[in-house]
């Protein structure tokens, strides 16, 4: 059955939209009518006032026209009757055909205005009437105007012209007045008449949009008590809990009935939700759902990417009321408004039954679900090194996961706790290989490539910190099915009274390299030959033998990663087609031990490290030819540097020489290197007793 579509907030309010749209269209053409209508009577009053003036102008010349022919019969000249004439009569002229053509005019004042030109019949008659009278006037008054001295025929002239059509200028400008009053006074009664009748109907399209608003406000609340009552059955009725989270991460007003019975805790609106979870689970769950729940809100990441981190999945919980433990499975769900997280929908189950039954399930199945590949090379392992592994392995992940606990309380820098997860990963990594623990070998070398992405940041975020116990957690989960398959082979040894034999150290060393050389070469498609002269390893404790191992391990890869040359190579070079790497622990007379690793290979070359640095991108031109072929080589040593040009399991990440160096600190002694372009290359690390850690260089010829 087809489900019928809300219809959109267009449709669904289009009628108070066209109602809103049409009030204010009407009201904004009311508007620019009024403005039009006050900018003509704006320009009327001008005319006005302008005409009335007109009035005074004309009677004004003839003053002082009369002024000037009293002082001329004293025998007197008035310069100052004379400019005012000019003044006067200059402000008439210009007035009087700018009523007739239009144009910019002095003001009342005396500061340029608009005069509009006159269109009214009444009023064109007036100003044609006028200028017919002023123009012999204006002429008659230029002579008196213009000259210096009394000119009396002139004067006598313009007085005797003024006299007779005075009251005619005087009274065509009233006529010009009254005709521009008049005009005005019907413009404004037309404006008075507009306003009225758009107000009457502003009022009728308010009151039409607000009676469709209210009836849509009626019919809205219809249907929001229609849902509300729909919501309250679904949420009575369903068996899930189910309610939201605001971002203060308190409880929503919607939420489940059966949500009380499922936390077993009392359930009310904006109930603070992080106490009743805290009464729940262990502090590690309560401080990983918080960091959880932070990144959720946050909406940084994908809520498809945050799924496998939810750390409430099948979470073991026990509340007071509960006489056994419970499994609780807490699903969270963003609402999203314009890319906002708003709310989080939960969903909480109790899944102690499924839970339950998959453990069944699980101890039944019992040693089925052993991966055969694996116990096969348990089966040929040396038990006591395997329980020397992952005693290793545990104390290394304890190691890891205290790092990334204070990762966000430690003032040492991002970039230097990374290295340090990265050397004991390396460490791990690298014995499992030598063992031949592909799966171990293989959640290390993921866990180096995430540790790789992070080492670039100069801060980790918190779901970046998450990730990391996830993928310590698949190794342990891997060690875990180890160690019973080492506990069952035990077991069976002893039952059957067959005491396996512990082999020597040196035995279970030169066993372990020679399986790693073996398994490099391989990897790398190069022939190479180990030999090894260990026994004195016997001699140590084991601790440090298991620490010269682990540079064994590193100092084999890397000699057959970046020292050995593939095999057309080195017949080119006039080599045998087989590389050597020798490795001996020797005893001086002193009582110091050396234990040497040596390749036949290409050797160190400084220029070929230089010419790695800059093609790394991590040094300038600059700080390499600054560095001294000593510096140079001891970049070797460098987190994060390496000469390889591809990434793999077996090099690329430049932690191999930063582990190697980490021991020899741990240990204590003397590091020396020697090497011979094209010849070899010899780690020399020496323990002597009150030796301080430190990385000499010492290559017997020149580097090339």
């Amino acid at each position: 059955m087809a489900r019928t579509g809300t219809p959109s907030a267009l449709n669904k309010y289009s009628g108070i939209i066209f109602a809103v749209t049409l009030f204010l269209v009407f009201n904004l053409a009311v508007l620019a009518l009024n403005f039009y209508t006050s900018s003509t009577l704006n320009n009327d009053a001008v005319s006005i006032n302008l005409a009335g003036r007109q009035r005074m102008l004309s009677q004004r010349t003839t003053k002082v026209l009369l002024s000037i022919q009293v002082d001329a019969a004293q025998g007197q000249y008035n310069d100052k009757n004379t400019a005012e004439l000019k003044k006067v009569a200059s402000l008439f002229d210009t007035t009087l055909n700018g009523f007739k053509t239009g144009g910019t005019v002095v003001g009342g004042d005396e500061k340029p205005v608009g005069l509009e030109k006159v269109n009214d019949a009444i009023a064109v008659q007036s100003v044609d009437e006028a200028l017919r009278i002023w123009q012999p006037y204006k002429k008659l008054l230029e002579p008196v105007i213009n000259s210096k001295v009394i000119d009396e025929t002139s004067l006598d002239a313009a007085t005797f012209y003024a006299r007779e059509n005075n009251l005619k200028l005087l009274k065509l400008m009233n006529d010009l007045t009254s005709q521009l009053e008049k005009n005005t006074k019907a413009k404004a009664g037309n404006l008075q008449l507009i306003q009225t009748i758009a107000l009457v109907l502003s009022l009728l399209l308010f009151a039409n949009i607000v009676f469709n608003a209210l009836r849509k406000l009626r019919a809205a609340d219809g249907e929001i008590e229609k849902a509300q009552r729909e919501t309250t059955e679904i949420l009575n009725t369903v068996k899930e809990g189910l309610f939201l989270l605001d971002p203060q991460l308190a409880v929503g007003s919607q939420f489940s009935s059966s949500i009380s019975k499922i936390l077993q805790h009392d359930i009310s609106a904006n109930i603070p939700f992080m106490p009743i979870l805290e009464g729940l689970v262990s502090p590690e769950i309560y401080s990983s759902a918080k960091d959880y729940l932070d990144l959720l809100f946050g909406n940084k990441v994908k809520e498809n990417l945050m799924r496998s981190l939810n750390p409430l999945t099948q979470v073991k919980v026990q509340a007071k009321s509960d006489v056994a433990p419970r499994y609780l499975s807490f699903q969270f769900n963003r609402v999203v408004e314009e890319k906002r997280v708003l709310h989080l929908l939960v969903t909480v189950q109790d899944v102690t039954e499924q839970v339950t039954q998959a453990e069944e399930l699980m101890a039944l199945k019992g040693q089925s679900s052993i991966n055969l590949g694996l116990l096969s090379k348990l089966l040929q392992a040396d038990v006591f090194q395997l329980r020397q592994f992952l005693n290793n392995v545990h104390t290394g992940l304890e190691a890891v996961n205290v790092i990334l606990a204070n990762a966000d309380k430690r003032s040492a820098n991002h970039e230097d706790l990374a290295n340090q997860c990265f050397r004991i990963i390396h460490a791990i990594k690298g014995e499992a290989s030598v063992i031949g623990l592909d799966a171990i070998e293989t959640h290390a070398h993921q866990f180096e490539e995430h540790l790789v992405l992070l080492r670039k940041k100069s801060s980790w975020d918190a779901q970046e910190i998450l990730s990391l116990p996830v993928m310590l957690s698949a190794m342990l989960e891997q060690i875990s099915r180890i160690e019973t398959i080492v506990n069952l082979i035990q077991s069976h040894h002893e039952s059957a009274n067959t005491v396996q034999q512990q082999p020597s150290v040196s035995t279970r060393v030169g066993n372990n390299l020679l399986r790693l050389t073996e398994q490099v070469s391989k990897n790398q498609n190069k022939n190479v030959q180990l030999k090894l002269n260990l026994a004195l390893l016997d001699e140590m404790d084991t601790k440090t033998a298991n620490q010269l191992q682990q540079i064994g391990i590193q100092l084999v890869r890397n000699g057959i990663c970046h020292g050995i040359e593939p095999t057309a190579m080195r017949l080119t070079k006039g080599k045998s087609a087989q590389g050597e790497i020798s490795i001996s622990a020797q005893a001086s007379p002193e009582g110091v031990i050396d234990f040497i690793v040596r390749d036949d290979g290409q050797g160190i070359v400084p220029s070929r490290i230089r010419a790695a640095m800059l093609t790394s991108g991590r040094y300038s031109n600059e700080t390499v030819d600054q560095l001294s072929d000593k510096d140079i080589v001891n970049k070797l040593f460098e987190p994060g540097f390496s000469t390889a040009n591809n990434t793999d399991k077996d090099a690329g990440r430049g932690v191999g020489m930063d582990l190697v160096q980490s021991l020899v600190n741990e240990i204590g002694g003397e590091l020396k290197i020697d090497t011979k372009p094209d010849v070899f290359t010899q780690f020399t690390f020496r323990i002597a007793k009150h030796a301080s850690p430190s990385i000499n260089l010492n290559a017997t010829e020149a580097f090339a």
